[in-house]
């Protein structure tokens, strides 16, 4: 037997999750569209025909942060769609919270309780979008 005694080995608390993972699943989704909705398409779709040139082939010659980008800007745009088939007043609600829109062009109605009954039919919709749902885990 060995007679040095093994040194302990103390592990610190778990490393604490950075702020860009600790979102609600929503408010990620929310901040995707945000981009996707201030993306610049000046290129006309010409990023699309990489493909052909070689790069992104899936033989390890693609770009991990271009390929993150397109997953987030496919999130972005499933959760468009989601917005797009909200009623007109819970699609302003999210529009005016997210900064998109500022006008708030229902009197009668408090936005606050109509952000929030936005924010759950929204929430309903990603859950069963195929894009979305896999953040709901």
């Amino acid at each position: 037997m060995n007679s040095k005694a093994q040194p302990t080995v103390r592990r610190g608390p778990p490393a604490a999750r950075t702020a860009e993972h600790s979102h609600d699943p929503v408010d990620l989704c929310l901040e995707l569209w945000k981009e996707w909705m201030q993306q610049c398409d000046r290129d006309l779709g010409a990023h699309t025909m990489r493909g052909l040139a070689g790069e992104g082939d899936g033989y390890g010659s693609g770009d991990v942060y271009e390929a993150q980008r397109r997953t987030d800007m496919r999130i972005g745009e499933a959760t468009n769609a989601q917005i797009e088939n909200l009623s007109r007043i819970h699609y302003w609600a999210i529009y005016r919270a997210c900064s998109i829109a500022t006008a708030w062009r229902f009197p009668n109605a408090d936005f606050i309780q109509v952000l929030a009954e936005a924010r759950d039919e929204l929430e309903t919709k990603l859950r069963k979008n195929i894009c979305t749902a896999v953040l709901f885990g």
